[in-house]
């Protein structure tokens, strides 16, 4: 936290500068030689208006070895932030559980980044169901592709029902999806077992009809051992996926785009 405070003294001074916060790997436990520091500054809206293009995303390099960004600064207007309160991106909310505020002098940043990291009880309880049903149809069509010697088929739709399982172990444990880059660290930290990610993968490095079946055993006794149940009468999932408004919504807010 020393070389980031240092860092931000130059935002600090800016006018109209309303708060700066540190994002990213640079705040987890997992940060490793190659994470760079992340920052968000925050600005009153006019002050915003006048700063110049070039300024408003500026990444600093270190030339190494290896080259790599070392620090980046993003200045984006209060309103833009605010508003991302509402937005259905994991990447506007996940960030902001673990933001480190370095500067907050009115306190409105650190009362914003509160509602903006926080996982409403209504919007896990739908995701729960639709990201469920992604990964569970996704594994099906998986494996007729495979039947059809589709892999290229195969693979994509696996793709998209894995990325719906993991959305779906994080929201389990009542967190927003991380980025994809660090979903292993993360789900290890939120105490998913190494025996589930090792199954994900198999299924994604070597793709079988066996192993997406016995993948999908895996991640019904995950949901069960954490208490859940809202997967067991897949008949009513299903009515609730395809005949209900709140269903269909649900999956055009939430699904897979």
């Amino acid at each position: 936290m020393e070389r980031a405070r240092e860092l931000i003294r130059p935002y600090q001074k800016m006018d109209g500068v309303i708060g700066v916060c540190l994002v990213g790997s640079a705040t987890r436990p997992f940060r490793d030689p190659l994470s760079d520091y992340d920052f968000e500054v925050v600005m009153d809206d006019k002050a915003f208006a006048k700063v110049p293009g070039e300024k408003r995303l500026v990444f600093v390099l270190d030339e190494g070895p290896p080259r790599r960004v070392d620090h980046e600064f993003y200045l984006r207007p209060w309103t833009e932030l605010a508003r991302l309160v509402r937005s259905t991106l994991d990447l506007d909310h996940y960030p902001f559980q673990y933001a480190k505020v370095l500067h907050d002098p009115t306190g409105w940043l650190g009362e914003l980044v509160e509602p903006l990291a926080a996982l409403p009880a209504s919007v896990r309880k739908t995701r729960l169901r639709v990201h469920y049903l992604e990964f569970r149809f996704g594994s099906s069509r998986a494996g007729k592709g495979l039947d059809r010697c589709g892999t290229l088929n195969a693979r994509l739709i696996l793709g998209e029902s894995i990325t719906a399982l993991v959305k779906l172990l994080f929201l389990v444990k009542r967190s927003w999806p991380s980025t994809r880059h660090w979903s292993t660290e993360e789900l290890e930290l939120l105490g998913v077992g190494p025996d589930l990610i090792a199954a994900i993968e198999r299924a994604l490095l070597s793709p079988e009809k066996a192993r997406l079946q016995a993948l999908a055993k895996e991640a019904d006794r995950f949901l069960e051992g954490q208490g859940e149940t809202f997967h067991k009468n897949g008949q009513k999932l299903m009515q609730w996926a395809y005949l209900t408004e709140a269903g269909k919504r649900a999956f055009r807010r939430w699904g897979a785009r």
